[in-house]
């Protein structure tokens, strides 16, 4: 029988995130995953951004998380000797003067300065962009791409031995007085990162992880020179030369994870009231993703079983918000620092 720290159940974008910060730390750890070809994590854009939602409000804690990410990103590049962090403007322009009076008198462009560009060149955007009053220019934006991070990831585990890939039951679980106990090693906790799996997760009933599902498209442009992202109801981004993704749809009910051309449909709808050149449709994917009831993370345990944790509910933020809060649940781990209560899952609990 081998002890260890932590055992980590998943390796979407949070498990992979907090396997990597607890490798970081010295911890000894073992992660079991068995990968899907349609994992939502390797299927998503990977775009992080400071604003956020319709009325483009700055992302919840933006100047502590947002900095902290590029840092994360890039130690790992370091480690792995992959590249995957793609640090972007991002542009969103105002299609109406209403839209333009309604980001003026928010109040947003006083207090995020340190996330906006002092003076974008709308010149520059106009060609290609319908952008009749201008817009804004968002700093400290981007995307990574997943799949190399994932990939990254893989490496950093299977060099040090971390990661197999094996199927992982439940009911095999036995929690004991100094640890908890599956197949045949001990761990000091486990930590559930099982994206919307997490539902058929007998330690946390009644979990309130609301599935959503989403498409994204891959486009063809050519002879298209921005490669900045574009946002403004559905995003734009060049993956390389030629080739962009755009998406992406937010279906709450839906009866599969294969894609739709309905969504399809609704993601071009939305690009072409403000794209002003010709595309061609390559390809649609769909993928599941994990929201929670109030848009904010799922961690820590449950009382009945304090050594079993959980990390999700991530949602479609999961770029930007894995590497913040998986620090802080290592604090929790290797500290017993309490978790702040707007991520405590407990707080869904004790009422």
């Amino acid at each position: 029988m081998k002890r260890y720290d932590v055992l980590i159940v998943g390796r979407g974008i949070a498990g992979n995130t907090l396997a990597l910060t607890l490798l970081n730390k010295g911890l000894k750890l073992q992660v079991v995953d068995l990968p899907k070809a349609n994992s939502p994590s390797r299927l998503a854009a990977g775009l992080y951004s400071p604003f956020t939602g319709k009325k483009t409000v700055k992302t919840w804690l933006a100047e502590e998380i947002f900095p902290f990410l590029e840092q994360f990103y890039r130690h790992i590049e370091q480690m792995s000797g992959f590249s995957f962090l793609h640090i972007k403007p991002a542009y969103r322009p105002f299609l109406s003067i209403q839209d333009y009076n309604e980001w003026t008198g928010s109040g947003n462009e006083e207090n995020s300065t340190f996330f906006l560009s002092d003076n974008p060149n709308h010149e520059h955007y106009r060609p290609w962009i319908i952008n009749p009053f201008g817009g804004i220019e968002y700093k400290h934006s981007g995307y990574v791409d997943t799949v190399a991070y994932l990939d990254a990831g893989e490496k950093m585990l299977m060099e040090n031995n971390c990661l197999s890939t094996s199927f992982f039951n439940h009911t095999d679980v036995q929690e004991t007085e100094d640890g908890v106990k599956w197949g045949d090693d001990i761990y000091r906790y486990i930590v559930f990162c099982e994206g919307s799996m997490v539902l058929k997760n007998p330690f946390f009933p009644n979990i309130p992880i609301v599935p959503n599902k989403g498409e994204i498209l891959t486009l063809h442009i050519p002879d298209f020179p921005l490669t900045e992202i574009i946002t403004k109801g559905a995003f734009l981004v060049q993956k390389q030369p030629g080739i962009f993704h755009a998406g992406s749809t937010y279906h709450w009910k839906f009866d599969h994870d294969e894609p739709e051309e309905k969504g399809a449909i609704e993601i071009k709808d939305k690009l072409n009231k403000w794209l002003n050149v010709a595309y061609k449709q390559l390809n649609l994917e769909a993928g599941v993703r994990p929201a929670s009831k109030d848009r904010r993370p799922l961690m820590g345990y449950l009382n009945e079983h304090p050594r079993l944790l959980i990390f999700n509910g991530l949602g479609t933020k999961g770029i930007s918000l894995a590497p913040y809060w998986a620090e802080e649940l290592s604090k929790f781990i290797i500290h017993q620092k309490d978790l702040p209560e707007e991520v405590d899952i407990r707080r869904f609990y004790l009422n």
